[in-house]
């Protein structure tokens, strides 16, 4: 017996995030996306992680910086205390560039044509 259970998801306000928390539990292409779609609303956003997700966030940055999206503002570490302890973390300030919106835009039309196409194959595999 299998349960066809629904998962409803929060549609997420990017415009409303100030910073983006990176971790290893998701793609990089998937934080990348996420930095996009702040990057629509805003001018600038911080791009937070712990040290063992360094990694992660230096590879979201520069893939970022490299496609022509967005430019280095700083960064810097910071720590804070919590009940779990000292909770040390890693922040970059990105900018966007001029070129953020055209670049965006082109995408977008690129992704909307991907996810047509896979839900058209999705439906002629299922008949």
């Amino acid at each position: 017996m299998s349960d066809n259970k629904t998962v409803t998801r929060t549609e997420v306000d990017f415009s409303k995030l100030d910073t983006v928390n990176v971790s290893f539990k998701r793609p990089a292409k998937w934080y990348m996306y996420v930095v996009k779609r702040v990057l629509v609303h805003k001018q600038s956003i911080d791009i937070k992680a712990r040290p063992s997700a360094a990694a992660q966030v230096v590879r979201v940055c520069e893939a970022l910086k490299r496609l022509g999206y967005l430019s280095y503002g700083n960064y810097y570490t910071t720590s804070s205390v919590e009940e779990k302890g000292l909770q040390r973390f890693l922040v970059v300030n990105v900018k966007k560039t001029k070129e953020f919106d055209k670049l965006y835009n082109e995408r977008e039309v690129e992704r909307e044509k991907i996810v047509k196409s896979r839900e058209q194959n999705n439906t002629t595999t299922k008949n």
